[in-house]
């Protein structure tokens, strides 16, 4: 029973991300599957009643999709980059994680992006959004790890320049995410995930983060992250911290 509605939901989802349908009617043809059906698997996407699909919609209806078990790589080809975010941002926040989207960090001549920072206690998750249409090979592995290394050597620089008597200690692990099942979990130490496998990716990570690349970084104790991110740090002429969020 979960199969066949799991079946129907797969084709649904991709009919509407495919073609922006979302009257039963118009879908029952389509896909020559009954109305009543079509309706179910509408309605288990968030989209029941909805006249237009927009960005939100198309997010929130993928993330059931994947929750469901649909395989990610019919979906990926339907998303562009910024939506590939937002549904990486959406399920962090689903597992009780704090976000920022689109942090860019600046210190001198040297000039970062992160596609997205997810934070639950002492760790923090810098994060890599990969919106592959296949995924990569080993020499492009390599340069992905090494741009995450930049990521992590500014992000500890920024973050330690907040000097301050009392202090906390946080964990930075990288992450590569994408709707893929990556060729390689770890590679130098760093993890490489799809979307589907995310919830017990982050069950391991938070009980063996040490087994993995991690950076700890001290900051002022009496500080959350977002309020960090609008202080100046003690960098010099020019540095900043700045978010999409």
């Amino acid at each position: 029973m979960v199969d066949a509605f799991r079946e129907v939901v797969g084709k649904v989802v991709e009919a509407v991300l495919k073609t922006s349908r979302l009257e039963a009617g118009e879908l029952s043809e389509l896909l020559l599957l009954p109305r009543e059906e079509i309706e179910r698997a509408l309605e288990f996407l968030s989209l029941s009643g909805r006249g237009e699909l927009d960005e939100e919609d198309k997010v929130e209806a993928v993330l059931r999709a994947l929750e469901l078990g649909i395989d990610g790589k019919v979906l990926a080809r339907y998303l562009g980059w910024r939506e590939f975010e937002k549904l990486a941002a959406k399920v962090f926040d689903r597992i009780g994680y704090e976000t920022i989207w689109n942090l860019v960090l600046s210190a001198g001549k040297k000039r970062v992006q992160i596609d997205l920072i997810a934070y639950r206690g002492n760790l923090l998750l810098v994060i890599d959004c990969k919106h592959w249409k296949i995924p990569p090979p080993p020499s492009a592995e390599m340069r992905i790890v090494e741009g995450q290394e930049r990521r992590l050597e500014l992000l500890k620089e920024i973050l330690e320049s907040f000097r301050e008597q009392s202090s906390t200690e946080i964990y930075a692990v990288p992450l590569v995410l994408s709707l893929y099942q990556p060729s390689k979990k770890i590679v130098n130490g760093h993890l490489f995930s799809s979307i589907s496998n995310l919830r017990g990716l982050i069950e391991y990570v938070e009980s063996a983060y040490f087994q993995v690349r991690h950076v700890k970084i001290p900051i002022p104790g009496a500080n959350r992250l977002p309020d960090l991110l609008r202080r100046k740090p003690e960098l010099g002429k020019g540095s900043f911290l700045k978010s999409g969020k």
